[in-house]
């Protein structure tokens, strides 16, 4: 497996990260270690909104110890969506690819993801397909999920089981390409990146992962319903106007 070059390291890793001070520097960690043994070259490319905790000054730490950490402040991207979005516009690697600051569907889990992009421009992690694991949810929130996912097969045609899962690998032109398209700054990005791959014919394959993550989210639940129709709404709204270029 190629390792990379100075100009286009093998892989980049974008982490968003918001009020994350407990959970960024094991994080890190665990991407540089898993990076290590397989012996590739990567970048670690950490997009943090300013929150007054110690976030920004542990991934300077990080930067210090490892080299390959860039710290980039996405405080004016409003969002997760922002944030990832800033990150992949810099991103040097030959694969780009994006997990949440808590590890919860863990770096490692990768390893069967790479071989794939041989034959898929998009892998994305599944917790809902054989083999996934969706670990503990309480039922509020997994009624909210799996509606949630029902909800984007029906406004926007998505045929995935798990649109959501922190995990998802791209072939480096393939991300330029759909997350330079990309316009929803908020959570529902995600569904976003995977309607836009449908339109411009890039190939999607469903990877079975398990999820354990560090905490369950404190997100007010009818807000989050709510908040996700409109973006789902807006999605096939702006595809509508014509506003997504490809």
């Amino acid at each position: 497996m190629a390792v990379g070059s100075d100009a286009h390291p093998f892989l980049s890793v974008v982490v968003p990260v918001y009020r994350g001070e407990n959970v960024i520097g094991p994080t890190i960690e665990a991407v540089e270690g898993h990076a290590s043994r397989r012996g590739w070259e990567i970048e670690v490319i950490v997009a943090a909104a300013g929150s007054g905790d110690r976030t920004p000054e542990i991934v300077r730490e990080a930067v210090a110890a490892y080299g390959n950490v860039v710290l980039l402040d996405a405080t004016s991207q409003f969002g997760k969506g922002g944030a990832v979005k800033a990150g992949m516009a810099v991103a040097r690697g030959e694969i780009c690819c994006f997990i949440d600051a808590d590890n919860g569907v863990s770096f490692d889990q990768i390893d069967r993801a790479l071989p794939l992009l041989d034959r898929y421009d998009i892998v994305i992690g599944s917790r809902y397909v054989t083999g996934g694991d969706p670990g503990r949810r309480s039922v509020a929130r997994t009624v909210v999920s799996r509606g949630g996912n029902l909800l984007m097969q029906l406004v926007l045609g998505l045929p995935y089981a798990d649109t959501r899962a922190p995990l998802k690998i791209f072939r480096r032109d393939v991300a330029k390409r759909l997350f330079g398209a990309s316009r929803l700054p908020g959570f529902g990005f995600d569904s976003e990146i995977l309607f836009l791959a449908g339109r411009f014919g890039c190939t999607v394959h469903e990877l079975p992962v398990r999820w354990d993550p560090f905490e369950e989210s404190t997100v007010h639940i009818r807000v989050e319903v709510i908040r996700s129709l409109l973006e789902l709404l807006q999605i096939r709204w702006n595809w509508l106007r014509g506003r997504y270029h490809d």
